[in-house]
């Protein structure tokens, strides 16, 4: 099964990382991260923990999702998982 992991993020420098890390690699193609105009080093964080990053100009959940979908519309797997970036999601639950 082909799985794509979508975290809409917005300021969250301090997390980000832990989640990525904290997915079960084995069973996922690509982490994408959302990044809703953060004003702190989230996307940063999120491309050092491997995710690719989608810029999302425009604020908002929503906005973040369909960015993130848009980008896995080119490739689209079988499932795609949404995860919260703080970290209020358990990722080994995947």
């Amino acid at each position: 099964m082909i799985v794509d992991v979508v975290i809409p993020a917005y300021n969250e420098e301090g997390s980000i990382a832990k989640v990525i890390e904290s997915l079960p690699k084995d069973v996922i193609r690509r982490i994408i991260v959302a990044d809703n105009n953060s004003r702190d080093r989230t996307a940063e964080i999120a491309r050092r923990a491997s995710a690719i990053v989608v810029p999302t100009p425009r604020q908002g959940y929503g906005s973040a999702c369909l960015a993130a979908l848009a980008k896995v519309a080119n490739d689209p797997p079988e499932v795609v998982v949404f995860i919260d970036a703080d970290f209020s999601d358990d990722p080994a639950q995947l």
